[in-house]
């Protein structure tokens, strides 16, 4: 058996607040921050709506396996990566070998609520009516659940976001 890496992994769905915790979580335990789409934007230079409208989600996804396969090896960090990147390719077993991973669970009204926010930037949702990002993303998540859950830990991510960092702090420590 491998030995467990050191970083901590932020998994989850779009609009679950993996970046935002994530910045905040690697300024409390001083750790650089990685956002894998952000990577995947310097890599690609584009940004993943342009890979997703231009390439398509296939491209984007071998991009998304490039960046986490980088990552294996680099010095403790928070990492966020995109709410598909556990469910594809068996990366969902590269996470976990790579650190401890953290499924911050949201409920979809929420999810929907936040991506309804920000839904031009998020290339699964554009486009969409309130109503077709609730029913995407009741559907995008019943695909996901399984590998979500295979995470090492479970925070509620509807919490503040200094309360889900406390509680992520109290389980990797």
């Amino acid at each position: 058996m491998t030995k467990k890496g050191d970083h901590i992994i932020l998994i989850g769905m779009s609009g679950s607040g993996k970046s935002t915790i994530g910045e905040t979580l690697s300024d409390s335990l001083k750790l650089p921050f990685i956002d894998t789409d952000q990577e995947i934007e310097k890599v690609a230079e584009l940004s993943i709506v342009e890979i997703f409208r231009d390439q398509g989600e296939p491209i984007f996804r071998n991009q998304e396996a490039y960046v986490l396969n980088q990552l294996v090896g680099f010095p403790r960090s928070v990492i966020a990566v995109g709410g598909g990147a556990p469910c594809y390719k068996n990366q969902i077993e590269i996470l976990l070998e790579m650190g401890t991973v953290v499924f911050l669970d949201v409920s979809i009204d929420v999810l929907a609520n936040r991506i309804n926010r920000y839904s031009e930037s998020r290339p699964l949702y554009r486009e969409l009516s309130s109503h077709q990002i609730v029913q995407k993303t009741k559907k995008i998540m019943k695909k996901r659940i399984s590998f979500y859950r295979k995470a090492d830990i479970v925070v509620d991510g509807s919490e503040s976001i200094d309360e889900i960092v406390k509680n992520i702090l109290e389980k990797t420590n």
